[in-house]
């Protein structure tokens, strides 16, 4: 009976997550777990959100020291509505003294997403979660 019940749960999650393909994703804030260089000189460290292989900053978040401890949740401004299967996302760190640090491909296609959520993304610079809603 339980294995039934599992079967069927998973069955009704499954459907909700191939409908999220044509709905938007609200981004509420983004973490930032990890960096590289962590050798950098004190200053205050923020994100932005771009479209892939573009220049145009969609959102940037508020700032952080980086003397403070990881991780950190960082607000967006705007808060952001994204298509997320309709496009892959960059984002970047960087710091109000040493400007561009590092950044790391939001892949859409490497997730099936079925609640609000959290993802994260990563590579040998950066690694953050993105959370947020949909809608």
């Amino acid at each position: 009976m339980r294995i039934k019940l599992l079967f069927i749960i998973t069955l009704f999650l499954s459907c909700i997550a191939c409908k999220k393909e044509d709905k938007v994703f609200t981004l509420k804030t983004i973490q930032l777990n990890d960096y590289k260089p962590t050798t950098i000189p004190k200053q205050l460290l923020y994100l932005k959100v771009l479209e892939s292989h573009d220049t145009t900053v969609l959102a940037q978040t508020d700032t952080y020291p980086s003397a403070y401890t990881l991780p950190a949740r960082f607000g967006i401004q705007p808060q952001l509505s994204l298509p997320l299967y309709a496009q892959n996302y960059t984002i970047q760190l960087w710091g109000d003294v040493t400007g561009f640090l590092g950044e790391c491909e939001v892949d859409m296609h490497h997730y099936k997403i079925i609640f609000p959520i959290e993802m994260e993304a990563e590579n040998e610079v950066l690694r953050v979660s993105i959370k947020g809603s949909w809608e």
